[in-house]
């Protein structure tokens, strides 16, 4: 529309030029078999700039500039157009502008607010401790929600307890140490997978568990070392296994030469507080609890056992079979608590870890957070460790490679998504 009308008031301009106050009357003939050679041909005595090449076609720059010059006066004071040109050309400007505030006025305005995916409930398999910190702050800090998630946690005892349920699709993630039943499930063609980091226990940093004895007998001299577990009744949890093994053979014993048990670590602080065992397999809060109260005293920390062994965050079916991209909008917000996880001990990171886990803020603040990779990475040499520590003593029937247990592509999808949000933001 807009070129339209500058074509038709440059060739209504062009065949009623003035110049020297006198006026060229259009030639009724063609020229060179256009009208518009010989308007061009008259624009030129007022434009020489425009003689060369005088019958090429018009670009729409010559149309405009022939319009806006003949709006001025001659010299004798006459303007090149007369009157009711005039009125007709700034009727049709007048025309053109409301043509294009029209347009501009019926576009869509921009939405400044990103596109929100409908909400989709994930169920979490969960224990109440400070390593699924991430977990707790994506959700109250509404992470999750602005990825489109709702989240409801389903407490279990133990990351074993949860991986039947994991694998019927009943919930979708869970987290907890990699397991004799996870591997064997997963060697059977069960889709579950490794996605994420959810705590390691790094040498450099504070001890978040590791293998406790009750106070009365290391200062008695009863147990001091390793090899003094012998004959001893020591707690584990389903997952903690390798870990006494790997303790036990610091001593040269296996297995057999120690009373195990298997209870929750709740459950598992009562008991050596009441004598009920002599040691146990702890991690945080209930670590911190047993050592301030003076319950127990450290015997070997887990980061010395077994160093940067990981507590992986799993999918199940529920996700990688039936909706992976929910589970790369939830790798997004789980990696958002991850890092606001790692700032620490925050007043905010407190009230919410108090919240969920039960524990007042100052134990809170005494205890040991567990770090956590801020990418989500999963070290892998300590669980391949554990994996051939497991098929070595029978725990599993096959020694799956990494293929198999792990996708990271979640992370890697999530990693980008929020280093694009950082360059843009």
């Amino acid at each position: 529309m807009k070129s339209w009308i500058v074509d038709q008031l440059s060739l209504l301009i062009s065949s009623h030029m003035k110049w020297s106050c006198g006026i060229i009357e259009p030639n009724p003939l063609p020229h060179n078999g256009s009208d518009e050679g010989k308007n061009r041909e008259d624009a030129c005595f007022l434009f020489p700039e425009l003689r060369h090449d005088s019958y090429r076609p018009w670009s729409m720059a010559d149309r405009i500039q022939i319009i806006k010059c003949l709006f001025y006066a001659t010299e004798s004071g006459e303007y090149m157009l007369p009157v009711h040109l005039r009125h007709l050309i700034l009727a049709l400007v007048i025309v053109l502008a409301l043509i294009v505030t029209a347009c501009v006025s019926s576009a869509p305005p921009a939405s400044s607010t990103p596109l929100v995916p409908e909400m989709t409930t994930v169920k979490v398999a969960y224990l109440p401790v400070v390593s699924n910190g991430p977990l707790f702050l994506a959700k109250e800090e509404r992470y999750f929600e602005k990825q489109g998630i709702n989240v409801e946690f389903e407490k279990f005892q133990s990351a074993a307890a949860a991986l039947p349920v994991l694998i019927n699709g009943d919930i979708a993630v869970s987290g907890g140490g990699v397991s004799p039943s996870l591997v064997n499930a997963v060697a059977k063609g069960v889709h579950v997978r490794i996605v994420a980091d959810k705590g390691r226990n790094s040498p450099d940093t504070c001890n978040a568990s590791g293998l406790v004895v009750r106070r009365d007998l290391y200062e008695s001299g009863v147990i001091t070392k390793p090899s003094d577990l012998k004959g001893k009744k020591i707690m584990a949890a389903n997952d903690a296994a390798y870990r006494l093994s790997r303790i036990l053979l610091m001593a040269n014993l296996s297995k057999g030469d120690v009373e195990t048990v298997t209870m929750d670590f709740a459950s598992g602080a009562v008991a050596l507080k009441n004598g009920a065992i002599d040691g146990a397999d702890m991690t945080e809060p209930y670590l911190t609890q047993v050592l301030d109260d003076k319950t127990a005293v450290m015997l070997i920390p887990t980061s010395v056992c077994t160093p940067d062994y990981a507590t992986p965050l799993f999918y199940g079916p529920a996700i990688l079979d039936k909706n992976p991209e929910l589970g790369r909008r939830f790798m997004v917000a789980y990696l958002q608590g991850v890092r606001q996880y790692n700032l620490g001990k925050t007043e905010r990171n407190l009230e919410i870890l108090s919240n969920y886990t039960g524990l007042d803020q100052d134990l809170l603040q005494r205890s040991c957070w567990l770090p956590v990779d801020p990418t989500g990475n999963v070290p892998k040499k300590p669980v391949r460790d554990y994996l051939d520590w497991m098929y070595e003593n029978n725990q599993t029937s096959q020694n799956p490679g990494d293929d198999l247990l792990y996708d990271m592509s979640y992370v890697t999808y999530a990693n980008n998504v929020l280093q694009n949000a950082t360059n843009n933001g």
